[in-house]
């Protein structure tokens, strides 16, 4: 019974963040402040979700922790000001590029090997990326563009930083970020 019951629990959950995700795009564009105002908001919110889950955070300050924070922070930072800058489906979209740097990152810093079909995916990704500003010739479409990139290898960054932390729990990481 208790499985059924967090299947249930973790599906209405995905849900929500998948809603959340996929309108924060939107108000982001509504509310008329700047991105540091919004990307401080919205950590602040986040974090009074995050205790109710975490209750006591652990932060050991080990340098993949205060990484990951700072890169939590600035891929929300350059992900907000992205879409200011150009159009939330591109600003979405291209910080979708994360995989590839993480897939650069891991053999550089993790010491990963990279395979054919990584090797694939990342020249179709490179592909559609110049598709974006082939598209775009406002200066402030690209500036856009380019810094939602920023986002995704701000992302990728994080991701190394947590998979970086062998006993480290990404809540209590994420979570730093406000701090």
């Amino acid at each position: 019974m208790d499985v059924k019951k967090d299947r249930c629990k973790g599906m209405i959950l995905a849900a929500i963040a998948a809603i959340m995700w996929s309108t924060g795009g939107i108000f982001v564009k509504l509310v008329d402040w700047n991105p540091v105002s919004i990307s401080g908001l919205r950590s602040f919110i986040a974090a009074l979700v995050m205790l109710t889950y975490i209750k006591k955070p652990k932060f050991t300050k080990t340098k993949p922790q205060v990484l990951g924070a700072i890169t939590t922070c600035t891929t929300m930072l350059f992900f907000i000001m992205a879409n200011k800058l150009t159009t939330s489906a591109n600003a979405i979209l291209l910080q979708y590029t994360a995989p590839i740097f993480v897939a650069i990152l891991g053999v550089w810093i993790l010491k990963e090997k990279i395979r054919w079909y990584d090797i694939i995916s990342i020249a179709i990704v490179f592909l559609g990326m110049i598709l974006f500003f082939i598209d775009n010739v406002n200066i402030g479409n690209t500036l856009g563009n380019i810094i939602a990139i920023l986002s995704g290898f701000s992302m990728a960054c994080m991701t190394i930083s947590l998979r970086l932390q062998k006993d480290g729990s990404a809540m209590d990481t994420t979570f730093l970020e406000i701090f």
